[in-house]
């Protein structure tokens, strides 16, 4: 049975989280899978810390096509990756293997899902849901098998993207801290955002959200697209730094910063959510219901804060280290 949380694994993600695009590839694999399954959804779902990430989707209720992602607590694909093996559900609601949450949000019946391998990795499932109870036969899960070889290759392709150009070790580690301590702050000042929008999520079904004002929205919205920026920029400076570190250092700068983007990509479910607030593509009861089902995404803020502490910890006894 695999960790999901094998710090190994979720290496195998880190340039394919930082990018939030569609890609062609990807959407056209999940087409092809509805198409073969004859199911309304298809996705490809990464399986990160506390989220299910959905890379590349067809099919899903509104508020999951903004947020992108669900709570990995209660999704099928985490049993995928758990146990490296298909799954097929014929009917969720009366299989004791899966959650409820989904069936009764959003009536979720039969899945299917295969393996998304990269390298020796297994990193998600490629899947076909429904909304109805039905079986899967051998060539669908076959086709799912064949088309989770091309999603796989195309998430390594992602993560083989070049490094940008280099730089002194002195103005690296400058700007490493620099851009650490910016991002410090910025997450400090998201903070209590964060905790209202938690509030709102955890009042659910018994109350109504809580009122979030639009500007407290913006500034959450703007805040985080200026963080992801800024942790971008550190992800990229970290590889550079970690050629021409001492192995310990280098170590503890890769595995923190790459801590710090996962975390990043998994708030990013609750940003979306927010802009589609503001963009008037979703009430604040339907958003406060998808941030109850990615509440486990709450978490990652903290674990962000505490990525970022360690990242200055490390360049500051670096430095030391650079001065003599």
């Amino acid at each position: 049975m695999a960790d999901l949380n094998d710090p190994a694994r979720l290496a195998e993600l880190h340039q394919v989280l930082l990018r939030d695009e569609a890609d062609a590839i990807l959407d056209a694999c999940v087409e092809r899978a509805a198409e073969l399954a004859q199911a309304p959804m298809a996705l490809v779902s990464l399986i990160v810390r506390h989220i299910q990430l959905f890379r590349a989707h067809r099919g899903l209720p509104p508020e999951l096509c903004v947020s992108c992602a669900t709570s990995r607590s209660n999704s099928f694909c985490q049993l995928v990756v758990r146990q490296e093996a298909p799954l097929i559900i014929e009917d969720a609601l009366s299989d004791e293997r899966v959650s409820k949450e989904l069936v009764e949000r959003y009536g979720i019946r039969a899945y299917a899902g295969v393996p998304i391998r990269v390298r020796q990795h297994v990193v998600g499932s490629f899947c076909v849901l429904d909304v109805v109870p039905r079986a899967f036969g051998p060539r669908v899960i076959e086709g799912l098998e064949q088309l989770a070889v091309e999603v796989g290759a195309r998430i390594e392709a992602l993560e083989g993207d070049a490094a940008p150009p280099s730089r002194t070790v002195r103005e690296r580690l400058a700007r490493f801290e620099q851009t650490a301590r910016t991002l410090e702050h910025a997450l400090r000042a998201i903070a209590p955002v964060i905790a209202e929008a938690q509030s709102a999520a955890a009042t659910l079904p018994e109350a109504p959200p809580a009122a979030l004002s639009p500007d407290d929205l913006r500034a959450a919205v703007d805040c985080y697209r200026d963080m992801f920026a800024i942790a971008t920029d550190l992800a990229e400076d970290a590889m550079l730094l970690a050629r021409s570190s001492p192995p310990e250092t280098a170590a503890e700068i890769t595995q923190a910063t790459r801590s710090l983007a996962r975390d990043m990509v998994e708030i990013s479910p609750l940003i979306r959510l927010a802009e589609g607030v503001l963009q008037g593509t979703l009430d604040e009861r339907a958003a406060a219901r998808a941030a109850h089902i990615v509440r486990d995404a709450f978490a990652a803020h903290e674990t962000a804060s505490v990525a970022v502490r360690r990242i200055i910890a490390t360049v500051e006894r670096a430095q030391a280290a650079e001065a003599w």
